[in-house]
């Protein structure tokens, strides 16, 4: 076993959590919807006027999750993410046709992603991000708690957002 990696891994852990906010750990007590498959998990939860994710997946690249009024991928509000050195970034998306997405902020619109951290550990990908239930951008998904959406959720192993996914699924949830 090598120690030093151990031990880098274990400072990094703890590190990771001692980011986390006051906010953050005050939102341990709040119910979360969960929803889980082909090995991904996804988390959220309302607080006001945002909505706060957190995905898992058995990667160490990108992981998504998007939504949709409608089953198939044209028009669903992608959310990619991927932690790079230890910086998680999380890009949204609109997909104008299977395999054809832009970035929202290539669209004109404006992103609104807040409050991303992320890690990975254990060969898994663990990224959080918060959202305001409402936008401005028709490239992006009013999200309203207890509406159905047509959720899609992928990951890849690698970080690009171009290379393609190795796990592909869309589950119907209420928000």
């Amino acid at each position: 076993m090598n120690y030093d990696k151990y031990n880098s891994m274990k400072k990094l852990v703890f590190i990771w959590l001692l980011s986390i906010t006051s906010e953050q750990c005050r939102a341990q007590d709040i119910p979360k919807k969960v929803v889980s498959k082909n090995r991904m998990e996804v988390r959220w939860y309302f607080e006001k006027d945002i909505v706060h994710f957190e995905m898992t997946a058995p990667t160490k690249g990108w992981v998504a999750i998007g939504f949709n009024t409608h089953s198939g991928t044209q028009g669903t509000y992608l959310l990619m993410g991927n932690v790079i050195k230890g910086q998680a970034q999380v890009v949204e998306y609109y997909t104008l046709a299977p395999g054809n997405y832009k970035t929202v902020e290539s669209l004109s619109g404006v992103p609104q992603l807040k409050n991303i951290s992320g890690i990975e550990i254990n060969n898994s990908t663990m990224l959080q991000f918060s959202l305001p239930k409402d936008f401005t951008s028709t490239y992006q998904r009013k999200l309203s708690e207890n509406i159905e959406y047509t959720m899609l959720m992928a990951y890849s192993q690698q970080d690009d957002f171009q290379h393609h996914s190795i796990m592909r699924t869309s589950i119907n949830v209420k928000l």
